[in-house]
């Protein structure tokens, strides 16, 4: 109530969100990795600079999908509950446990089609193939897609009461 008597766009309001987000990402990726790379022996044979922008993206669109969730909530308990709806069967199906290529044929366009997917194989090729931006640019556009949908449709839909 209090930051809707405030001059504050809506928009500049869910940005700042995703801004704090991002200034905590970037340290928290990069102890991950490093643990992962000098502890675990994990490669990262790829651009650390296109792993960044990987990491950045992806947050993007993670993020957006979360304000979109919220957006159509009263509760907080009820954003729970619609995270787990939408991202459980992003785990099974998206290669976090096992590879996403053991699906059938007719459950592949509905697979490539989740963020989480998308979000794997953009790492997978970058830190294990060395694979660069020419290489993952289509998969990056689909993070950046849901991104900028999620964000624009949470602006739209957004409850300000």
């Amino acid at each position: 109530k209090r930051l809707m008597a405030t001059p504050m766009r809506h928009s500049d309001f869910l940005l700042s969100f995703l801004v704090s987000r991002g200034l905590f990402l970037l340290p928290e990726m990069g102890l991950l990795l490093g643990v992962g790379h000098f502890v675990l022996g994990v490669p990262i044979e790829g651009s650390l600079l296109l792993l960044a922008l990987v990491i950045i993206v992806g947050a993007a669109a993670f993020a957006g999908i979360g304000m979109l969730l919220a957006s159509r909530t009263e509760k907080t308990e009820s954003v729970s509950g619609l995270l787990n709806l939408v991202m459980l069967p992003q785990y099974v199906l998206s290669g976090v446990f096992f590879s996403s290529s053991r699906f059938p044929a007719e459950a592949q366009p509905v697979i490539q089609a989740l963020p989480l997917t998308q979000l794997n194989d953009c790492m997978r090729a970058v830190m294990l193939e060395g694979q660069g931006l020419a290489d993952i640019g289509w998969r990056l556009a689909i993070l950046l897609a849901y991104a900028v949908g999620t964000f624009a449709l949470a602006l739209k839909w957004f409850r300000w009461r």
